[in-house]
């Protein structure tokens, strides 16, 4: 054989070599960035569900002013002050 064949068989080996190492690392690569997106995926679900609890619990409280006001308007009630209570024994 001469040097040139050899030479190119080389050249052969070391690309197949080097294209192997780079399918891994583009594997992964691809890997770790499927695992982010599921990641913040996921995280994205439980902002979503606590973003409908607190739409819920700000309806709630919503309605409770709403209570308050027609009740202060309408029925002419209103809210008690605090009692102070005073203690005899000072």
């Amino acid at each position: 054989m001469s040097n040139i064949k050899i030479y190119i068989i080389l050249f052969l080996i070391f690309a197949n070599v080097i294209l192997s190492f780079g399918v891994v690392w583009l594997e992964h690569i691809t890997r770790s960035q499927f695992r982010e997106i599921q990641f913040l995926s996921n995280q994205k679900y439980d902002l979503e569900i606590e973003l409908k609890k607190s739409r819920v619990e700000k309806r709630k409280y919503d309605s409770l002013s709403k209570i308050e006001k027609f009740a202060q308007s309408k029925l002419k009630m209103f809210t008690p002050k605090e009692r102070v209570l005073i203690n005899i024994n000072e």
